[in-house]
This record gives structure tokens, sequence and C-alpha cells, in this order.
């Protein structure tokens, strides 16, 4: 049975409670998390762990990943490894939440850090992380997200030079065509990506960058139906987690749920 989930991302300003309730009302066995809501603040111990472990047990719900926020394009060695040892703390507390998988991003461009070090510096951070999940038993899903790894050489790159079983993809439907890709160069870029996926974004939109528009799934441009097909057929038996950045939020995520169902079921 494939597998449902939506990710806690412009729902409606839900809480996690309410997401979750949203979740077993429509269907949906599994949830991705934001770092926020399980752990606020990086300079404090304190956490949400133990809350949120309830309330997945209370609603019959179970977490697909967490994103980390994580960003490695630092102007110096102690930054990237604060972010490294953030990476690390959150492998070791999520397994108090019953799973294994965190979300990571390369990194956001900023004044200080030069384009030309952008590689070697989200390799070292990279790889670092990967280190300390490969201890911990966790993965680690590079995401294709904004104008770093968003670019299908440099992403590939960064999980080649890499190279563990514990780093992957999650691969986003949308964001390569946000960040500038054609609609027609989506099929070959999601067969490059597909092999190292361990998580997804099924998201639909129009347009690249300012030109951006979300959608329900099956509404805008993106060859939705081709690009499940390519990453089933690349062997992924993980979440299909749903992501939308539309103006409607809990009923616009109904309605792609709704998509997702029946397009998984006509597979």
């Amino acid at each position: 049975m494939d597998k449902i989930g939506v990710i806690n991302y412009n729902i409606s300003n839900f809480s996690v409670e309410e997401l979750f309730g949203w979740c077993g009302e429509n269907g949906v066995q599994y949830v991705e998390l934001q770092r926020k809501d399980v752990w606020p603040d990086i300079e404090k111990p304190e956490n949400a762990v133990k809350e949120t472990a309830a309330l997945l047990q209370k609603y019959g719900i179970s977490i697909s990943q967490i994103s980390s926020g994580s960003d490695f394009l630092q102007k110096t060695e102690e930054d990237i490894n604060k972010q490294v040892r953030m990476v690390g703390n959150m492998c070791r507390m999520i397994k108090d939440l019953g799973f294994n998988q965190l979300r990571i991003d390369g990194g956001w461009p900023k004044g200080g850090v030069a384009e030309k070090d952008y590689r070697d510096l989200v390799i070292k951070g990279v790889s670092k992380a990967t280190e300390i999940a490969e201890k911990e038993g966790v993965y680690l899903a590079l995401d294709n997200h904004g104008t770093v790894t968003n670019n299908i050489a440099f992403q590939t790159d960064i999980l080649k030079t890499v190279k563990s079983k514990h780093l992957g993809a999650n691969l986003d439907t949308m964001n390569y065509r946000w960040y500038g890709y054609k609609v027609d160069e989506l099929r070959d870029i999601y067969k490059e990506i597909a092999p190292y996926a361990f998580h997804t974004h099924i998201k639909d939109g129009t347009g690249s960058r300012e030109e951006y528009k979300g959608t329900v799934l099956g509404e805008g441009e993106i060859p939705l139906t081709g690009a499940i097909k390519i990453i089933k057929d690349a062997g992924y038996d993980g979440v299909w987690c749903v992501e939308y950045e539309g103006k409607e939020g809990a009923d616009g995520y109904k309605k792609s749920v709704s998509w997702l169902k029946q397009a998984l079921d006509n597979m």
C-alpha cells in the first residue's frame, strides 16, 4: 500500500496536534515536520520530543522525516561546525519519535560567502553530518531547494562525492522547475535523481522564480504522473509527501491528497 504524507507547511496555520487530527480525518498516515516543531531554539536544550511522541501515539500518525533547515554556506569553520552539531543533535533526538530520517539543505547564498566556495563548503558540511548520521543509524535526504542544490549537477555532485548509503535525496517535483529548468527537461532530471530518492515532495505549480505560482496537484504544469512512475521504476517505496504552496491552505492539501491517491491507484 502506498504511503501518503503531507508536510507541515502552508496548511492553514495548524498546530502540530491540529495537523495530526486533520491527517486522521483525511486518510493521511505520515507527516513531515519542521525542526521548530520539535526543537524551537537550537541554542537551548529544551525540546518538544516527548509531547510530540505522545501526539503521534494519540492520533496514530508517523513522521516520515523532519527538516533540519541546515545551512552549510557559512563564513567560518565554527559556523559550519555549529550546523553540523545541530544536525547531529537532531539525529539523536528523532529516534525517540520512532523514525530515522532528516531532510537537509546545502545552504543559502549570503554576503561574505563566495559562489566559488559553495561546493567545498557544502561537501564539508554534508560530509561531517553524514559521518554522524552513519554512526547514529539515521538517513539524510538532501533537498533540491533554493538556488544552490536545485542545480541538478550540483546536487548529484554532492551525492556522488560524499557517497554514503546514509545520504540520499529529497526529490521535490516542482523545485527544479522553480529554479529555471524547462518543463520538457524535468523527466530527464527526475530519472537522474530518482535512484537517490529517500523521500519525495509531490508538488505542482507553474512558472519559475518571480513567475512561480503553486497549484493543487494536477492543476499545474509539472508532469506528475510521469514523475511518480519514474520514481517508482527506480525502486522508491517511501512516503509520497504532498507539499502545496497555493492560497487554499488545508483545502488545497485535501484536493492534492485526493489527486495523489487516485494517481497512485491508477499506476
